[in-house]
């Protein structure tokens, strides 16, 4: 709420937020080295004719003459779109010229210069140097003696009265002593019962338990400092900078791959594509600058504090944060019950994608051993080469989907899967016989089974017809369509009959096209005739 008998004296105008017309203006007024807390200046703020939004940055103007230079905070009204200053009780001292200078800071690292502008402070006459010589000569020695006399006995009175105040408060302060040296021995004596932990030099000794969540955090200052998108080969330098002063500089080169570092600082590498430059700095950095082919860009609160390693717990669960490089050995007792080294799943999403494990990196993996899956189930185990040792082309791979390991993409037989396939084999060949049909008034002879053996071979079979049939000529039986013969000379077979005489044969053809078994011609009438000699491969068939 405004004072009602706050009054001040304002200058200013109306600024437009443009590249053109940059010239400093003047404001066309003065104040007064007597204008001590009312000297204003207000300045309304628009870009392209529009009340310019004042949000997420803070004004600063910058003042500067013979005897002046002065940089200060100025007050935002973001309704009115307005930015308003008052000059301070040593400001307002320097009479003459001022030029000076409105800033805008936004908190994303930008900085806006908005219009350069002069003004005047008039000398006021109270002001004015006194003229101490002529006074003295129009007073009478009696006068001087009796102002002085005056002067010396009140500084006389002044300075008893001081003296006794300085007593009491020695006598205050010794009597504080004595209390403060008790407290500090009934401290000392709690500290030593409670057995706190105690820091000779830099050696601390004794127990430390801490019972905060964050227990213990190391950290560091993170700058941070927008440059945009920058050409290979273009050195970008920068400056850190504290209260009041600037620091030292670092250049880094666009494109190069090194770390720049000059003792008080360091700069991460910048690509082509970076639009912010990153590094290390001191904590009481509070702000930075870059230069990049003679342009200047200042930021304010680039520095901030990041933690690189946390300690720490969860409810009754303790844990370890951050990027952190062991030069020793990390060793479990398994002594213990407990010690184990897990992914905990219990905060992932049932979509989530993830492959976790342990290797070797530089920058991007080189290769690795670990577990991937997909939410809370675990589809696979793998050891494997690359920037993605999870794919199955790129290791050693076990599917726990499948129950299949492959190795570099080609699945590896076990022995309990190639023992599973010689038995369906051998099982295989144990094939048992299929009756024909008869036909024609052919019968079968000496108690056997007219038929034939279907004997797999990949995708085809071996057929082999067995039994014994009368001694007739004609069509006895037909083959099923699936089992009729691959090639036309496996058409026509020798056969033999049940005789002692060489001269009884018969001859036996198989037709291709419709499988129908014949005898074309016999030795003997009598003599049955045997089909064991017809035996042929198949076209192939589907398995």
């Amino acid at each position: 709420m405004t004072n009602i008998n706050e009054v001040h004296k304002d200058l200013g105008t109306t600024l437009e937020i443009s590249s053109l017309h940059q010239s400093s203006i003047d404001l066309q007024g003065s104040f007064s080295t007597q204008d001590i807390k009312t000297a204003r200046l207000v300045f309304k703020l628009t870009k392209d004719n529009v009340a310019m939004p004042l949000s997420g940055l803070d004004a600063h103007i910058y003042l500067t003459s013979t005897t002046l230079k002065s940089e200060s905070k100025a007050e935002i009204d973001k309704d009115a779109s307005t930015v308003s200053y008052v000059l301070s009780d040593e400001e307002i001292k320097h009479y003459g010229p001022v030029q000076a200078e409105l800033y805008l800071r936004y908190t994303n690292g930008q900085m806006l210069s908005v219009h350069k502008f002069h003004f005047t402070i008039d000398r006021a006459l109270i002001d004015q140097d006194m003229e101490v010589i002529e006074f003295v000569y129009n007073a009478t020695i009696e006068e001087l003696m009796e102002e002085y006399r005056d002067k010396f006995d009140n500084l006389e009175v002044e300075f008893n009265r001081q003296l006794e105040d300085v007593k009491t408060e020695l006598n205050q302060t010794q009597t504080l002593a004595g209390t403060t040296r008790q407290e500090v021995e009934a401290y000392k004596a709690l500290f030593e019962a409670n057995q706190v932990l105690k820091k000779p030099g830099d050696t601390a000794t004794g127990t430390l338990n801490n019972t905060a969540e964050s227990a213990y955090t190391v950290s560091y200052g993170y700058l941070r400092h927008y440059i945009g998108a920058q050409a290979a080969g273009t050195v970008v330098r920068m400056y850190i900078g504290y209260t009041g002063h600037w620091g030292s500089y670092v250049d880094i080169v666009v494109g190069e791959t090194a770390i720049v570092s000059n003792g008080d600082f360091f700069m991460n590498p910048i690509t082509p594509s970076t639009t912010y430059a990153t590094g290390v700095a001191p904590l009481d950095v509070n702000r930075s600058k870059s230069v990049i082919n003679g342009v200047e860009k200042t930021a304010s609160n680039t520095t901030n504090m990041k933690s690189a390693l946390e300690f720490g717990r969860s409810g009754e669960k303790a844990w370890i944060k951050g990027d952190s490089e062991i030069n020793g050995t990390l060793s479990f007792d398994i002594g213990k019950i407990n010690p184990a080294i897990f992914y905990d799943a219990s905060n992932i999403t049932d979509t989530q994608s993830w492959a976790r494990g342990i290797g070797a990196r530089a920058g991007d993996r080189l290769s690795e051993f670990g577990i991937s899956g997909v939410g809370k189930t675990v589809n696979s185990m793998y050891m494997g080469f690359g920037a993605s040792p999870w794919l199955k082309a790129n290791g050693l791979f076990i599917d726990n989907r499948s129950k299949i390991m492959s190795l570099f993409g080609i699945d590896v037989e076990t022995i309990l899967g190639s023992q599973a396939k010689i038995d369906a084999y051998k099982k295989s060949l144990n094939t048992t016989t299929v009756a024909l049909t008869l036909k024609n008034g052919f019968t079968a002879q000496n108690g056997s089974t007219v038929g034939y053996l279907a004997i797999p071979l990949g995708n085809r079979y071996l057929i082999w017809l067995k039994g014994w049939v009368t001694a007739a000529t004609g069509v006895l039986a037909t083959m099923p369509t699936a089992f009729l013969p691959d090639e036309t000379y496996q058409t026509a077979f020798p056969g033999a009959q049940q005789s002692s005489s060489a001269a009884n044969q018969s001859n036996l053809y198989l037709n291709p096209t419709n499988g129908n078994v014949e005898v074309v011609a016999i030795g003997s009438t009598t003599a049955a005739v045997s089909l064991a000699s017809i035996i042929y491969i198949t076209k192939e068939v589907a398995v």
